[in-house]
């Protein structure tokens, strides 16, 4: 007799939840996706496991019989996957990822030399992408798993936050701002601003703070990527609004970085999957080494707070716009 994971699934989350709703939100299924995969079981079992009434669900006698087993037959399962997942892990010896490339420019350097001590055999194959390039090679399972700002979940991908970071003015070391102890978005509105071009998560935020100020953003000079945005400022041709996370770039260049203040604009940085997928050991660990990079980079107190840990699988998304 063949019995469906799935189905055994369904029935254990059932019976620990005790109703329909609750247990086909856990499964992302509808109500009636779930009574499909319970009515099921119960034919090939050829016995009732459930009492439906109106607002909960109690098991029949076989139904308690069935459920020790059910959770047992799924324990094993899961200790089957993970073994075969180490062993594949060991044995392919690669990961690979996309991710915003300002993150390749700043953060990723310093996140694989701590993971090649961790995983010296373990090669990192990366792919420096926007948005829409992230979501589209992890639908074509080109990459394991992507890294970019404001992605939101969708009925294929998950998106799980990491960490945030922050809006921030750069400034040459000679600019009267960057005396200021504090930098406010007002003390901005009138300076040529430099900023990135439309699409991307920076611009877009940007525009919302000065339009609930009343202004309109009619940039100086917009720049593709966060390091040309910087260079441009450091030969004072504006300011350049930019994120916390490029902190390491604006040191190598002697450039000050004010976080912006009144209000504090943070953006999320997700960790995107495929819906379902399991990442590897050094996966994880890969993901875990650049969430505490970019929570250390913290130009003031509190500046980029830490997610919750990761847990088994990621939540998804799919905002198109571009890091």
């Amino acid at each position: 007799m063949n019995l469906n994971l799935r189905q055994l699934e369904a029935f254990v989350l059932l019976a620990r939840l005790g109703g329909f709703s609750r247990a086909a939100d856990q499964l992302h299924l509808t109500q009636a996706g779930l009574s499909i995969l319970i009515r099921r079981l119960e034919e090939r079992l050829d016995t009732r496991l459930v009492e439906r009434t109106t607002r909960s669900v109690a098991l029949t006698p076989a139904g308690n019989q069935v459920l020790p087993i059910a959770e047992r037959m799924l324990a094993d399962a899961q200790s089957i996957l993970a073994s075969g997942r180490g062993a594949a892990a060991d044995q392919a010896g690669r990961i690979s990822l996309g991710l915003a490339p300002q993150l390749a420019g700043t953060v990723l350097p310093e996140v694989l030399k701590a993971f090649r001590d961790d995983y010296p055999r373990v090669s990192v194959v990366f792919r420096e992408c926007v948005n829409e390039e992230i979501i589209g090679r992890i639908y074509a399972r080109e990459i394991d798993f992507g890294l970019g700002f404001g992605i939101q979940k969708n009925s294929e991908l998950d998106s799980q936050p990491l960490a945030e970071d922050t809006l921030a003015v750069a400034l040459p070391p000679g600019h009267p701002l960057a005396r200021k102890r504090v930098v406010r978005w007002k003390d901005i509105l009138q300076e040529p601003i430099i900023t990135l071009t439309v699409g991307s998560t920076v611009r877009t935020l940007t525009e919302n703070v000065f339009m609930s100020a009343g202004h309109a953003l009619r940039p100086a000079y917009e720049a593709t990527n966060t390091i040309t945005a910087l260079a441009l400022a450091r030969e004072a041709l504006g300011v350049a609004v930019v994120p916390t996370s490029i902190g390491p770039a604006a040191s190598a260049q002697d450039m000050v970085l004010k976080p912006l203040r009144d209000p504090v604009v943070r953006r999320s940085l997700n960790l995107v999957t495929r819906r379902g997928s399991v990442l590897s050991d050094p996966g994880r660990r890969f993901i875990d080494l650049f969430a505490a990079a970019i929570a250390k980079i913290d130009t003031y107190p509190g500046n980029a707070r830490k997610a919750p840990a990761l847990d088994g699988h990621a939540s998804s998304g799919s905002r198109r716009s571009r890091a």
